[in-house]
């Protein structure tokens, strides 16, 4: 529970909603969150238990998590070159969350990330909707592999009690060729019996 410690206190909360800027971006189009029209380079849909279905990366190496980590799914590269790879992790939350929240909840996850990637720089938060579906979006670079630097992508969804945090990284250099299908598979992220 890592993110959500703050939820026993609601008037905090209450109060940060009240204080957060809501901006939501509206429509299918947004670069960051939305399905390719022909996804020729994705997956059918998975479903995972009983809890959620999602598309991923045709041909990318899918690898069980532990923990509080779902899986991990990375492209297959040549050896010792950095690979994109796209992580689903979770954690419980002690009430389900109501959507006004969203902007106040984002930005206590800016803050959290900030302060674990110390080296990190270029953070943004946001709150996306597309298809009446609405996600805390954040972005950073940071130190990556053999001096390169990586761009991540953190897309959280609350969904229930349960926080999901998809969170999707690639060698900034090459983020606009990876984007696309960031995007789908976060806009393919749906809980099992809703209507995509």
């Amino acid at each position: 529970m890592r993110f959500m410690r703050w939820l026993a206190a609601p008037i905090a909360v209450a109060l940060l909603a009240a204080a957060a800027p809501a901006f939501a971006q509206q429509g299918v189009s947004d670069p960051w969150f939305g399905k390719i029209a022909k996804p020729k380079d994705m997956d059918p849909p998975k479903t995972f238990g009983n809890a959620f279905s999602i598309e991923l990366p045709k041909d990318w190496q899918l690898v069980s998590g532990h923990t509080n980590t779902v899986f991990l799914a990375a492209e297959k590269t040549k050896r010792f070159l950095p690979a994109p790879a796209i992580v689903l992790e979770y954690s419980q939350l002690q009430a389900a969350v109501d959507p006004s929240l969203l902007p106040a909840i984002g930005q206590l996850e800016l803050a959290d990330i900030q302060k674990r990637e110390l080296s990190g720089s270029r953070f943004a938060q946001q709150i996306k909707s597309a298809e009446g579906r609405q996600v805390i979006v954040i972005q950073y670079d940071r130190p990556g592999l053999a001096g390169a630097s990586d761009h991540v992508v953190q897309y959280s969804f609350p969904i229930g009690t349960t926080m999901y945090h998809l969170i999707c990284i690639a060698p900034t250099s090459d983020i606009e060729k990876y984007r696309p299908l960031f995007a789908h598979a976060a806009a393919s992220f749906m809980p099992v019996g809703k209507n995509p």
